[in-house]
């Protein structure tokens, strides 16, 4: 039996290769707040910016710690991977960051995807704790909380977590 012959590239490579780069949500980021300035961008700006998004906190409050961390990995993976696909044009003697030509190709796909950044584990955490707490002080039998039986914190639990779940998706799905 013959060997099968090397697979050839098909017309959907390109297009899984932007889709490769685009996975990673700091790499979105990136282009996402360039596209938003004309001049370059200076990378110690952008990684504050970064850091900040991810630790949800305003620019002027992200430590050192923080924006260096986000600053060391877009240095040394994410610009130089974008720079090798034409999508930024990256400067590493000056620090200056700016899109390139085949950044075109990303932006139907990012304003497709649209501000994803609700922090859903909140409204998760957030009923956790209600239902917690409400069922401590059930336990250590803190009136009104003694008296609600154990059947209806379950539903309660139940239809909290159903309800965020539900909103989760209908959100998504929009």
């Amino acid at each position: 039996m013959p060997p099968n012959p090397p697979p050839t590239e098909s017309d959907d490579s390109p297009r899984d290769a932007l889709f490769s780069t685009l996975r990673n949500e700091r790499r979105r980021e990136v282009i996402g707040y360039l596209r938003d300035r004309s001049e370059p961008v200076d990378l110690r700006d952008l990684s504050e910016h970064i850091a900040a998004m991810e630790n949800d906190c305003d620019p002027a409050d992200v430590t050192y710690e923080q924006r260096k961390r986000v600053q060391t990995v877009l240095y040394q993976m994410h610009l130089p991977k974008l720079a090798d696909r034409d999508i930024v044009s990256y400067d590493q003697r000056a620090g200056e960051i700016t899109l390139a030509n085949g950044a075109r190709r990303c932006l139907p796909y990012l304003d497709a995807i649209g501000d994803r950044r609700r922090r859903w584990w909140r409204w998760y955490l957030l009923a956790t704790t209600v239902i917690i707490v409400s069922i401590a002080l059930a336990a250590a039998n803190v009136d009104p909380f003694a008296q609600v039986s154990g059947v209806a914190y379950a539903t309660v639990a139940v239809l909290s977590c159903a309800v965020v779940s539900l909103v989760h998706v209908a959100v998504e799905l929009d």
